[in-house]
């Protein structure tokens, strides 16, 4: 796009008149239309004051992010992967970081790097400082509300974490920022949606209910409670998502099921029934090898696949994790030849497909 249609994309995006563009600017209402008729072009030493008035980068006033080409991603990506694999986490958060400094109107980005930093616990206080500068960037600059709620969202539970008690108050005030489920704007989409667009809405917000409950329903079991107890509780949490999959594939959204099923699987184990406990360990496998199958992630739910919640890490890098995880659990131990199998086949095809991702 060329800068004067992207000064007027903008300014109307942000209902302005050119008077008021203006007066911010310090120029001429002439000038301004000048601009947008491409009759003039902007003083360089006016770029920082154009890209602060209307939140966003100098590159993107020229379109810059095109230069981020597919090609360019699909090398990040590589590189995100490659260094995942030796577990270099010091790497991939350098890289992140790389990446929202050569493109900082990428906000999935800064939830990619919120995201690492949390799940591997890189909780030291400079590290966190600088998340919580991403974070109020991208509460001042983003326009987009899913990506900035997404954020606010890794950093409640970033900040949470920290034993610092300023940066734990910042925990409850990304909290605050989070629409209320009370009062969220979603349920009110046939207001002013309609066709394709509103069922695509409606089918959103089931995933984020569902989503949301089975987190909560996990949070009320507790310590104290009994075997039993945590029983009926994992299986409430499970019988959610259970609903929506239908048994069929369901990538991205496997994993909150797997964990339930491996919690499930652990206090049969305590309780003595390792023939129940062997029957989620299978659900698990079973689960597993649809992965590795093609042909099965075209049998997906028409549900669960109306939204994606999360994407700043695939599918496989998540399933590698849980694999991870129970294979190391000592309650499972008895398993430990199927789910070590099991694993083994998983990463030889998590490498293949990434082998042939890179020939393409």
């Amino acid at each position: 796009m060329e800068l004067k249609n992207k000064l007027k994309e903008l300014r109307t995006a942000r209902n302005m008149t050119q008077e008021a563009v203006a007066e911010q600017l310090g120029v001429s209402s002439q000038t301004v239309s000048k601009w947008e008729r491409g009759l003039l072009s902007p003083d360089i030493a006016l770029l920082p004051k154009i890209a602060l008035l209307f939140k966003c980068s100098i590159d993107s006033l020229f379109d810059m992010e095109l230069v981020w080409s597919i090609e360019h991603r699909k090398e990040f990506g590589e590189k995100i992967h490659a260094l995942h694999a030796k577990k270099d986490w010091e790497g991939v958060y350098q890289a992140w970081i790389c990446e929202i400094e050569l493109n900082p109107d990428h906000y999935g980005n800064y939830a990619g790097v919120m995201l690492h930093v949390y799940r591997k616990k890189l909780y030291d206080k400079d590290r966190v400082e600088k998340m919580i500068s991403l974070a109020e960037h991208a509460e001042k600059c983003c326009m987009d509300d899913d990506k900035r709620n997404e954020i606010y969202r890794i950093m409640l539970q970033l900040c949470s974490e920290s034993k610092d008690p300023a940066i734990k108050e910042k925990g409850k005030y990304y909290y605050k920022k989070l629409p209320s489920l009370r009062h969220s704007r979603e349920v009110y989409a046939k207001f002013v949606m309609e066709g394709e667009e509103y069922l695509a809405q409606i089918k959103r917000n089931l995933i984020y209910e569902i989503d949301g409950a089975e987190c909560c329903v996990r949070q009320l079991i507790t310590e104290d409670m009994s075997s039993e107890e945590k029983l009926f509780y994992y299986k409430r949490a499970a019988a959610l998502y259970e609903a929506v999959l239908d048994g069929k594939y369901a990538g991205f959204y496997d994993p909150p099921l797997l964990y339930d099923y491996a919690s499930i699987a652990k206090i049969y184990v305590q309780l003595g029934q390792t023939d129940t406990a062997e029957e989620y360990i299978n659900r698990i496998v079973d689960m597993l090898e649809k992965h590795m199958i093609e042909s099965e992630k075209e049998n997906t739910s028409p549900l669960l696949y109306s939204t994606t919640l999360r994407n700043a890490f695939s599918p496989e890098e998540l399933c590698q994790d849980f694999l991870q995880y129970i294979v190391s659990a000592p309650e499972l131990e008895i398993f430990k030849d199927k789910i070590s199998a099991l694993k083994n086949r998983y990463e030889e095809y998590f490498f293949q497909k990434r082998g042939e991702a890179n020939e393409n």
